[in-house]
C-alpha cells in the first residue's frame, strides 16, 4: 500500500511551500519534494500500472488504482522482486522487492512548468534481465542541463520474461509494463512541466536492448520521439531469447519440477511457484554464450497486444520502424566485465569453445561449427593455447561478440532506412568514476557501461578536473540531443568538435576521451570479420511454440549442460527491510498449492510420467540399453517411443543377438559377472570439473580443482585437489 501523506483538504496549503510540488493526475495527488541544492524537484515511487497477481502474474500489467489522499511521492526503495549478489563472487545474494513494484520517478527542474516545457529523457535500467530499479543510479547530472528525467521499474527474471507462448504466460510481460510506462509518460509528463512531443527514449546495456527494440515495436508508436542506446542493442546476442521453453523447463528443474515436458503442466508449475524461488533461480549473470537466461522473446498471435512480433533484424532490414534521431555506441573494451571469470573460463574455453559461441549462431553440422571455431581462435588468440597471457585477446572476443558488432550492424541499418540522424560514438576515457576501474588497474580502458557513470550518478565521487569535465561535455551532448536532435548543435570552448551523422558512406564518429576527437572507420576490421559469419549462421528467432516439447530424454540431457543454481546454490540472504517477508493469506494458499502439487507429482507412476503428452505434434525418442538377459547372455534392448496427439504411447522391444562376441575388448568383459552387471547398469556417468583460484596462506595462488562424479544423475564421488598456479600475469582479481 501506498501511505498519503495528507488529506485533500490540505493540498493547496501544502502545495504554497515552496520546497515542495504538488501534481494532480488522474489517479489522484502527488507531492514531491525540492532537491537540497533547490535546482528541482523529485519525485519517487508513483504507482503507473498494476501488477496482476496469483495466476495472472505473467500478464500484461493492469491499469493503477486511484487513492484518495496526497501521496507522498519520495519512497526510493521501491523494487520488483529479485536477487543480487553482494559482491562479484557468486557466491552470497540477497532476496529483495515486492510483488506490487510498478512505480515511476520524475525528476523536474524547478523552471519547468506547463507554459514553458522541457524535453523529457526516460531511461530504461540495466540488471541482465533479472534484476535492477529505476533508481539504481540518480539523475542529477542530466537534471542540471534543464531536462525532466524519468526512470520506472518493471517486472524482472522469471516474472518479466517467462515465456510459453500460451495464454497464461504469453511472454515479455517487462516490455509491457515498459509500454505502459510510456503511455503514462506521454499523458502526465507536462503536469511535471516536460514536453510530451520531445520524448528521448535511453537506457543502458540491457537497458538499451530493451529500449530498441520498444522503437522498433508498433506498440510505441506516436511515444518516443528520439532514441539513445548505450552499451547494448536489440541485435545483441543475449537481447533475445532463442528457446523460451527450454529456459523455462531447466529452471523449473532448478526449482524441483518433477513433472513432464508436457507444457500444461509445466504452465501450472510456473503459476503456483514460489516467488523467493523464481527469483533466486533467475540469477544468469555469467553464462558462457553471452546470455542471461531469461529474456526477451518473439511472442505468438493470440489476440492480445503484442511487442515483439518478429525478428528484430528482420524488422530492421525491412525499414519498418520509427524513423527517428538515434544517438548508440560502446566503450572501447566492452569486454572488461567478462575478466571476473578469466581465471576459470580460459581453461573451459581451450576444453570446449563450443560453450563459448554467441547463441545467435546456429550450425547443420558439427564440422561447420568446428570449422568456425577454428576461425575464432586464429583471429583472436592466433591459434596459440588461452593462457594467463590471454587476458587482452579474451576482452575483444567478448567485447566484439556481445556488443560492438551488434550496435555496429544495428547503426549501419538505422543510418540506411532513415532520414534522421545517426550519431555513433565510442567512449574510451578512464578515470575515477569508471565502474570497473573501481577494482581492477592493470588493463586500462573503458568497460561496460562505464560511459553511463558520467551521465548518470551511481553514487561514485570525483573531483578530478578532468572527471568533471567529461561528465559536462556528455551530459551537455546527451539534453542538446534530447531537445534538438544534435549532440552539437552548439559549439563552446566545452564542446569544440562539430559531432558528425554516420552512415555507411561515411563512417564518422566521436571518440570520447580526455578530449573529443571526430575519427573514421570505427571497428571496421572486427565488423567485417563478424559479418561474414552471421550472414551464414545467423539463428533468427521465431515466435515461440507451445506445441514443440523436446522429448524428455533430450530435455533432460540439455538439463544437466545447464549450470543450476541447484547444484551451486549461493547463500540466501533476505534483506530485512524487504516488507513482503510477512506471508498474506494468499502467499501461505499458494505455497500450500505448491506442495501438494510436489507431493502429486512425486505420487506419480512412471508410465503417467512418460506418456502424459498433450497435444504434440508426432515426437520421437529412442532409448538403448544394455542389460543381461533369464538365459545370462546380455542383450541389447531398444525402447522406441512416439506420439501422435494422443496419450497414448506406443513401445516397441527388440531383443537383440547374443552380444557377448562384440564386446570382448569392451572395459565390461570380467570374470566377476556382478560386476559386470553392475558396469553395464551404470553407463550413465557424468564427470563434472570446476576449477577455483585464491590465495593461500602463504600468499600464493592456489588452484583448487573439484571433480564431481555422477551416475544416473546421483553425484557418487567427489575428489578435490590443490594445485600451485604460477602467477597470474595481467589479470584481474580471479574469483
Amino acid at each position: 500500500m501506498y501511505r498519503p501523506l495528507m488529506s485533500l483538504f490540505d493540498i493547496r496549503d501544502f502545495g504554497l511551500s515552496e520546497d515542495s510540488k504538488t501534481v494532480e493526475l488522474d489517479s489522484g495527488w502527488v507531492v514531491g519534494k525540492k532537491y537540497w541544492n533547490g535546482d528541482y524537484y523529485e519525485f519517487y515511487g508513483i504507482p503507473y500500472a498494476t501488477v496482476p497477481t496469483g495466476r495472472d502474474r505473467f500478464k500484461a500489467p493492469l491499469p493503477v488504482t486511484p487513492w484518495e489522499n496526497v501521496l507522498s511521492a519520495s519512497d526510493t526503495n521501491k523494487r520488483c522482486k529479485q536477487c543480487y549478489y553482494t559482491d562479484a563472487s557468486d557466491e552470497d545474494v540477497v532476496l529483495d522487492g515486492d510483488e506490487d513494484c510498478l512505480v515511476i520517478n520524475v525528476i523536474t527542474p524547478t523552471i519547468a512548468s506547463e507554459t514553458n516545457p522541457v524535453p523529457v529523457i526516460v531511461y530504461i535500467h540495466s540488471g541482465a534481465f533479472s534484476g535492477g530499479t529505476g533508481n539504481m543510479a540518480k539523475f542529477t547530472y542530466l537534471a542540471r542541463h534543464d531536462v525532466v528525467v524519468v526512470s520506472f521499474n518493471y517486472r524482472v527474471g522469471a516474472i518479466g520474461f517467462a515465456c510459453l507462448g500460451n495464454e497464461d504466460i504469453p511472454g515479455n510481460a517487462a516490455l509491457k509494463d515498459q509500454v505502459a510506462a510510456l503511455r503514462w509518460i506521454k499523458k502526465n509528463i507536462h503536469k511535471f512541466g516536460g514536453n510530451p512531443n520531445k520524448i528521448t527514449l535511453a537506457g543502458f546495456s540491457v537497458g538499451a536492448s530493451m529500449a530498441e527494440l520498444l522503437a522498433l515495436s508498433k506498440a510505441s508508436d506516436g511515444l518516443i520521439n528520439r532514441l539513445i542506446l548505450e552499451s547494448g542493442s536489440a541485435l545483441a546476442p543475449f537481447t533475445i531469447n532463442r528457446d523460451p521453453v527450454s529456459t523455462a523447463w531447466n529452471i523449473a528443474q532448478a526449482i524441483g519440477y518433477n513433472g513432464t515436458a508436457n507444457i500444461d503442466e509445466l504452465t501450472e508449475f510456473y503459476l503456483t511457484a514460489n516467488m523467493k524461488d523464481l527469483a533466486l533461480n533467475s540469477l544468469n549473470y555469467f553464462l558462457p554464450n553471452s546470455t542471461f537466461g531469461f529474456a526477451p522473446c518473439i511472442e505468438r498471435d493470440q489476440g492480445l497486444e503484442r511487442i515483439v512480433t518478429e525478428s528484430p533484424l528482420d524488422t530492421l532490414k525491412k525499414g519498418d520502424f520509427k524513423k527517428i534521431p538515434v544517438l548508440t555506441g560502446f566503450s572501447n573494451m566492452e569486454g572488461l566485465s567478462r575478466s571476473i571469470k578469466f581465471g576459470s573460463w580460459r581453461e573451459k574455453m581451450n576444453e570446449n569453445f563450443s560453450d563459448f559461441l554467441p547463441a545467435d549462431l546456429k550450425f547443420k553440422t558439427e564440422d561447420e561449427k568446428n570449422e568456425l571455431i577454428k576461425e575464432i581462435k586464429k583471429y583472436y588468440f592466433n591459434d596459440k593455447v588461452i593462457n594467463h597471457e590471454s587476458l587482452k585477446n579474451y576482452i575483444d572476443y567478448f567485447s566484439d561478440i556481445m556488443f560492438k558488432y551488434s550496435i555496429m550492424k544495428s547503426a549501419q541499418l538505422h543510418s540506411s532506412l532513415s532520414t534522421n540522424p545517426v550519431y555513433l560514438y565510442e567512449f574510451s576515457y578512464v578515470g575515477k568514476l569508471n565502474i570497473q576501474h573501481n577494482y581492477m588497474d592493470r588493463i586500462k580502458g573503458a568497460s561496460h557501461r562505464d560511459q553511463t557513470a558520467y551521465i548518470l550518478d551511481f553514487y561514485g565521487f570525483t573531483n578530478n578536473y578532468k572527471d568533471l569535465t567529461t561528465r559536462d561535455r556528455m551530459t551537455t551532448m546527451w539534453t542538446d540531443f534530447a531537445q534538438y536532435g544534435n549532440p552539437t548543435e552548439y559549439e563552446s570552448a566545452l564542446l569544440s568538435v562539430k559531432w558528425p551523422s554516420y552512415t555507411k558512406q561515411s563512417p564518422m564518429y566521436l571518440e570520447i576521451n580526455k578530449n573529443l576527437q571526430v575519427k573514421k572507420g570505427l571497428f571496421t576490421k572486427g565488423f567485417q570479420f563478424w559479418d561474414q559469419i552471421y550472414s551464414k549462421y545467423h539463428w533468427d528467432p521465431q515466435p515461440v511454440n507451445p506445441e514443440i516439447i523436446l522429448p524428455r530424454e533430450e530435455i533432460k540431457s540439455a538439463a544437466l549442460k545447464t549450470k543450476t543454481k541447484k547444484q551451486s546454490q549461493p547463500t540466501l540472504k533476505e534483506n530485512k527491510n524487504d516488507k513482503t517477508a510477512d506471508k498474506t493469506e494468499k502467499q501461505v494458499i499458494s505455497d500450500n498449492i505448491d506442495n501438494t502439487t510436489d507431493n502429486l507429482s512425486k505420487g506419480k507412476s512412471k508410465d503417467k510420467e512418460e506418456n502424459k503428452i498433450d497435444k504434440q505434434p508426432t515426437l520421437k525418442s529412442t532409448t538403448t540399453k544394455i542389460k543381461r538377459g533369464k538365459d545370462g547372455k546380455l542383450v541389447k534392448e531398444v525402447i522406441i517411443k512416439t506420439n501422435q496427439n494422443t496419450e497414448r504411447v506406443e513401445a516397441e522391444t527388440k531383443a537383440a543377438k547374443d552380444i557377448n562376441e562384440n564386446l570382448q575388448n569392451d572395459k565390461l568383459k570380467t570374470d566377476d559377472n556382478t560386476s559386470r552387471e553392475n558396469r553395464i547398469e551404470n553407463q550413465s556417468t557424468l564427470k563434472k570439473t570446476t576449477t577455483k583460484t585464491k590465495r593461500g596462506k602463504d600468499g600464493k595462488l592456489v588452484k583448487k580443482v573439484i571433480t564431481e562424479t555422477y551416475q544416473n544423475d546421483k553425484k557418487v564421488e567427489t575428489v578435490t585437489k590443490d594445485t600451485k598456479d604460477p602467477p597470474v600475469k595481467q589479470s584481474p582479481q580471479n574469483e
